[in-house]
């Protein structure tokens, strides 16, 4: 005769978070996929292999699963960013943030894909402008940091070199998720790097 002994709290919450995690995970495929209007929870749920009562049961609804989904890609960059505050020199902190970020974006190219997409579509989706609205405050924390950084290693107030990294930045990304050739990060990475040095190369030499 077999006793099954009931899961402890801890394999509960275990299961629990893995449950998550495979939702979370199938969601955001479908999602950079189909963009998030076109997938529904019936697809996640499919896609997940689970009921669509195991999906609403952790996620009561769409919305929900996104917001979850940017909270973790937000607390990633949060900790890159965290993690690079206590290097002294600003030029080597400058340089781990850059590749830091580089890095991430080759690992998480779903959630970037799926993150520029809400940003292009969210004045036609009423939902979508919410999320973000809830989310603006902590992502405009993580521009702010990011702006120390760089103002840290240019020494420069001017707040037009942090649009510049950005925009470098950003015109990476557009062109790695167009055919995701890992080239494009190497190259871009290296050119940020590059235009940052002649910029403060230049302002020694005046």
């Amino acid at each position: 005769m077999f006793i099954v002994m009931p899961r402890t709290k801890e394999q509960n919450e275990e299961i629990r978070k893995e449950s998550i995690r495979i939702i979370e995970k199938a969601a955001l495929n479908l999602f950079s996929e189909k963009g998030f209007e076109g997938a529904s929870i019936a697809d996640i749920a499919r896609k997940t292999g689970v009921s669509k009562a195991l999906v609403f049961r952790y996620f009561p609804k769409k919305e929900a699963l996104l917001e979850s989904i940017i909270k973790r890609e937000r607390e990633a960059l949060s900790s890159l960013i965290e993690s690079v505050q206590f290097i002294q020199s600003p030029r080597e902190r400058f340089i781990r943030w850059v590749d830091f970020l580089f890095s991430h974006l080759f690992s998480n190219s779903k959630e970037m894909k799926l993150l520029f997409s809400l940003f292009l579509h969210c004045e036609s989706a009423v939902g979508l402008k919410k999320i973000l609205a809830k989310n603006w405050s902590s992502l405009e924390s993580l521009v702010i940091q990011e702006q120390k950084i760089i103002k840290g290693y240019t020494g420069n107030d001017d707040e037009d070199e942090a649009y510049l990294f950005r925009y470098l930045v950003q015109g990476v990304i557009i062109e790695y998720l167009l055919d995701e050739d890992r080239e494009h990060l190497t190259r871009g990475k290296k050119l940020v790097l590059a235009v940052f040095e002649n910029k403060i190369q230049s302002r020694k030499n005046m």
